[in-house]
């Protein structure tokens, strides 16, 4: 009976080795990881942000001007949604209008370098990006958590 337990103590402790990767894991599998605000520099040199708030609403600053806020002069607004069971994370950040309807829609994908560096990449067109290989500076950000 001693053999039996041991095998089965064996076999689980063999189960949790064949699943762990051994690599470490600088991502999130919550959406609360990606609430806040995060800024870089794009590729001409001039600082971008995204600012993910809890309620979906999203509000990208480019070239110093607001997109998808309040400021943003009634232009609608953006929300993102996020599917953190993918790897990398999709992210989509969506236009909607005054009637609710959708404007648009912008396919990113999302990796954690560590809970407060972020990498996206979009190509700006209906195909989202499968993942980080062959990157470029044209569709690739890296993004710090900054304090609200």
């Amino acid at each position: 009976m001693r053999h039996f337990y041991l095998a089965i103590a064996a076999s689980i402790l063999l189960g949790f080795v064949a699943c762990s990767s051994g690599a470490k894991k600088t991502g999130s599998n919550s959406a609360a990881a990606l609430i806040g605000k995060w800024e870089g520099i794009d590729r001409t040199g001039k600082p971008g942000a995204f600012s993910f708030h809890e309620d979906s609403s999203v509000i990208l600053i480019i070239d110093g001007k607001p997109l998808g806020g309040p400021e943003a002069g009634g232009l609608g607004v953006l929300v993102y949604s996020a599917d953190f069971s993918k790897d990398p994370i999709e992210l989509d950040i969506i236009g909607v209008g005054g009637e609710g309807e959708e404007h648009g829609r912008i396919l990113m994908i999302v990796r954690f370098l560590s809970p407060d560096r972020i990498k996206i990449r979009t190509f700006f067109n209906s195909i989202r990006p499968k993942d980080f290989s062959n990157e470029t500076i044209d569709d690739t950000i890296v993004l710090d958590r900054r304090a609200d």
